[in-house]
């Protein structure tokens, strides 16, 4: 890992001012622990409780402070003498507690015992870690405890732990000791966890994402003999598939797959991109990206530079499929005889380009741009003499011995009228959602991606359902809505009409508190006041008529009317009016409902999947 040279840097020039520096550390308890169970320090070879609550014993103790070492990797529970009369040479820990006592981190008492089951004590756990950091006892004068606490009260170790020198720390106590270390200076001045190869970050933490994606394995493609490719047992480990929690049951062939032996956890991920390769790169020996059907992705594997590269497996005008990995870059590429595909979107603009085809030669061609469930787009030539597409339009592309056939398609959806999601968002009907699911929003061209908790307990017709696949678990992987959620809209002030003449008006607006204008071959016949609007640049392509209703109360996440909650949206518009004026506001500084009149404007009911998308504040009469 690279070192924050600058952080080192500070902290040396604090500590040529004073001995012992007070250096905030401000640990986040929950990061602390999340960070430390990541590093692996709380584990020991006894197999310790889990809970936060429990104590930790001296000889649990003796094997954490190695694990926080630079010695990690070196000792083991292994004991060539018996040194303490309750140790023997077939104690679990005896190679810790001779380490440690090697070391001079710990001590046995003058009874010629270790006390290896008698829990650890603030005041011998500070002893440990001061002596980690390089101090000795000639570092102190007078009582050796009394100054080694005031350092580690000083150096801010003491962050989240709240016990006397006496009492027994637990395993909560521990990591955040541990973390406060890690994040400290050593005697020399240097951030003790980047003496370890760990990143500490300007604001002295070590954050949490990097170090578990600088610890992450792979990727490793699911196909023949994987799972011997990852280093621990897949019977205990957890998996999280495109993000979601997942199971071992749910991984499908060409999957990517991403481990962490540490937390002996996999993340999983499916997605593909098909479509006939245009260009690659610039330098054909060692390729770095790829364009494929009009998207470039890049390269990060060995491997997919090795089947572009020249003279290799693929080459342009080949249809292939990328695997994507946890980053959206290519890590490895299927040839259509490896990976049966079609896939189905909508039509989203249609236009002519030039490519070049099979024999290397430039054409002139209709090709249109579609959007799948993932919300991907890809390009798809067609033959314009013989078949026009519009926008809207659901399609599927097949392949077939390299070459690539589009046709509209109309899907069967079997499903009720009005159909639910389960309030937890895992299924929709009787059809259980796949932990990868991908659902899409469309209406009028402007599309969204969904997770599948936005719709949690929401009905919605069949006719919101314009297309849905099935995986062989009779799951469904890939959904395309038609304006199911209303989140495509913008929801702010309908000012009126700005002008108007033959087929065209242009009305004024206010969106998140800035005036703009937008034209429509409609004339929309609403009065001034919240709307929701879906525009495509300056046209507005369609509205969203709100209801009103007054608010009763307010809560963070919805307000109350006389009689029903309506959850807020996440991107809630507030405004005061003054009977003349709109200006923005926020709902906090007009939340006081007697002093303001609320009215709140949704879009349909929470039932139906909707949200609260304006607010408007009046002065109470």
């Amino acid at each position: 890992m690279h070192r924050k040279l600058l952080m080192v840097i500070l902290i040396a020039a604090i500590l040529a001012a004073t001995a012992y520096p007070a250096v905030s550390v401000k640990a986040d308890s929950s990061n602390a622990q999340k960070v430390i169970n990541e590093l692996g320090i709380m584990k020991t070879d006894k197999g310790s409780s889990n809970a936060l609550t429990a104590k930790v014993s001296r000889a649990e103790f003796a094997q954490m402070l190695i694990n926080l070492s630079a010695k990690k990797d070196y000792i083991t529970a292994e004991a060539n003498v018996s040194l303490f009369s309750d140790v023997k040479k077939s104690h679990w820990a005896a190679g810790y507690i001779q380490a440690v006592i090697e070391q001079g981190y710990m001590s046995g008492y003058i009874n010629g015992s270790f006390k290896p089951s008698q829990s650890v004590t603030l005041k011998e756990a500070v002893y440990g870690v001061v002596k980690l950091l390089g101090y000795t006892n000639t570092d102190f004068t007078g009582n050796v405890y009394t100054g080694m606490l005031k350092l580690y009260t000083s150096k801010g170790m003491n962050e989240n732990i709240a016990k006397t020198a006496a009492q027994a720390l637990t395993r909560n106590d521990c990591s955040n000791l541990f973390y406060n270390v890690l994040t400290t200076t050593n005697k020399e001045g240097k951030v003790y966890g980047s003496s370890l190869g760990y990143t500490v970050d300007s604001s002295g933490e070590i954050n949490y994402l990097t170090l578990v994606s600088s610890a992450l394995k792979g990727p490793v493609i699911v196909k023949d003999d994987w799972k011997a490719q990852i280093p621990f047992s897949l019977a205990q480990a957890k998996f999280y598939k495109n993000d979601k929690t997942s199971s071992l049951t749910a991984i499908d062939q060409y999957d990517v797959v991403y481990y962490s032996q540490s937390q002996k956890t996999l993340w999983v991920y499916d997605t593909k991109v098909t479509g006939s390769i245009q260009s690659v790169g610039t330098n054909s020996l060692v390729p770095d990206s790829v364009t494929v059907a009009g998207t470039q992705y890049t390269l990060s594997t060995s491997a997919a530079k090795e089947q572009l590269a020249s003279g290799g497996t693929f080459k342009t005008g080949d249809t292939v499929t990328l695997l994507l990995g946890n980053d959206n870059t290519v890590v490895y590429v299927l040839g259509l005889d490896e990976l049966n595909v079609d896939v189905t979107g909508l039509v989203i603009s249609t236009g002519r380009h030039s490519v070049t085809n099979t024999k290397g030669e430039y054409v002139n061609t209709a090709y249109m741009t579609v959007v799948d469930a993932s919300g991907g787009t890809f390009e798809q030539d067609y033959d314009s003499s013989s078949i026009s597409y519009t926008t809207g339009q659901l399609v599927r592309i097949t392949y077939t011995g390299g070459v690539s056939t589009a046709a509209s398609y109309t899907p069967v959806i079997a499903l009720p009228s009005s159909v639910s999601f389960s309030a937890d968002g895992t299924s929709l009907g009787d059809y259980k959602l796949s932990s990868g699911v991908k659902i899409l929003d469309y209406k009028n061209g402007s599309y969204n991606s969904l997770y599948s908790n936005r719709l949690a307990g929401a009905m919605i017709s069949s006719g919101n359902v314009i297309y849905y696949k099935l995986n062989t678990r009779n799951e469904i992987t890939e959904l395309i809505l038609n304006n199911a959620s209303g989140d495509l809209y913008e929801y702010g002030i309908n000012l009126g009409l700005k002008s108007g003449s033959g087929s065209t008006f242009t009305y004024q607006y206010l969106l998140n508190g800035k005036s703009g204008t937008a034209s429509s071959s409609d004339f929309i016949p609403v009065d001034s006041g919240p709307l929701g609007f879906l525009l495509n640049g300056t046209e507005i392509s369609s509205t969203m008529n709100l209801v009103s209703t007054v608010v009763k109360s307010v809560g963070t996440t919805y307000i109350q009317d006389s009689s029903a909650k309506y959850l807020l949206s996440e991107k809630l518009q507030v405004y005061f009016y003054d009977g003349a004026d709109y200006s923005q506001t926020t709902l906090s500084k007009v939340s006081n409902l007697t002093k303001y009149k609320l009215t709140a404007y949704y879009d349909k009911s929470t039932a139906l999947g909707g949200r609260v998308r304006v607010i408007i504040a009046q002065n109470a009469e």
